[in-house]
């Protein structure tokens, strides 16, 4: 394991600081033993895999998707216990995994166009809530030379307008050592750096959106229930094993997880049944309290 941490402080100062700037950085919370199962994981992934398609995905750039369903260490970095506490305080309950992928720059990489995270949402910003928050992590030292990530503080809080409207705002450069993870809100404007080193920078970045928000990614194909049915309950919930009150995520009017698991089924039966009554019958679904745009 990385660093000893207090989850419990640690995520509410992780929270405060991504609300207020867009970003936090924790470092060295992975351990060098985590760093390297998940290195060679991907490393032997991408044997035989094509670099990217584009300049948004790199050129010089290894891009693996869909990696939740690629085993034990994919899952146990998404459901990170930091990170499930952060998104516990920013997102609604439910939340869900939105991308897990890897991505590797190699030597000669070119810098990505600015982006954000939250784009596809037809969601007018700034947003009163977090549409989604991102986690890029740190499988070598990140450096301004290497790619490290760029970004432009505090800019989740702007309008529709695009980072040259801000001429006055100076990016930044996400230097960190290895084991350590950039937390942001997906509206933050951010960039792949270039890797102007001889050497390749190798990351692996997990989304996640609000749960009344359609994934990036369509995780319940990509982890179907007989795949499920070996995932911990939390890692089910944000594939979407779960329901957003009082019934986004419902199959045939019933909680997914009875594809699944029947007793996780029964254990979630309360909570879930009780959010979904209130939802229904309190003032929580009004125009002006709906739990979405």
């Amino acid at each position: 394991m990385g660093q000893p941490i207090n989850i419990e402080s640690q995520a509410a100062s992780v929270a405060e600081t991504v609300a207020k700037d867009g970003f936090a950085i924790v470092e060295a919370i992975l351990g060098r033993a985590e760093i390297v199962e998940l290195a060679s994981a991907i490393a032997e992934l991408e044997e035989d895999h094509p670099l990217g398609r584009n300049i948004f995905e790199g050129e010089r750039s290894h891009r693996l998707y869909s990696l939740i369903a690629q085993g034990r260490p994919f899952e146990q970095l998404a459901a990170h216990p930091l990170i499930v506490a952060v998104l516990d305080l920013l997102l609604l309950p439910n939340w869900l995994l939105s991308n897990c992928q890897s991505i590797r720059l190699y030597p000669g990489e070119t810098r990505q166009p600015w982006h954000t995270d939250s784009a596809f949402y037809a969601v007018p910003r700034p947003s009163e809530a977090p549409l989604g928050i991102s986690t890029i992590w740190a499988l070598d030292a990140f450096t301004e030379a290497n790619g490290a990530t760029e970004y432009l503080p505090q800019s989740h809080r702007w309008g529709p307008e695009p980072p040259t409207s801000h001429p006055e705002v100076t990016s930044l450069a996400a230097e960190m050592p290895a084991g350590s993870v950039l937390v942001f809100d997906a509206a933050l404007w951010h960039r792949g750096g270039a890797n102007d080193t001889d050497a390749t920078r190798l990351c692996a970045t997990n989304q996640y959106c609000q749960p009344w928000l359609r994934p990036q990614e369509s995780q319940l194909l990509i982890a179907p229930p007989e795949m499920a049915e070996r995932f911990d309950d939390r890692v089910r919930s944000m594939l979407g094993y779960s329901i957003h009150p009082p019934f986004i995520g419902q199959v045939e009017g019933k909680h997914p997880l009875r594809l699944v698991d029947e007793p996780s089924y029964r254990k979630a039966k309360g909570s879930d049944g009780a959010a979904a009554d209130r939802s229904l019958t309190d003032d929580i679904v009004t125009p002006q309290n709906r739990p979405g745009p």
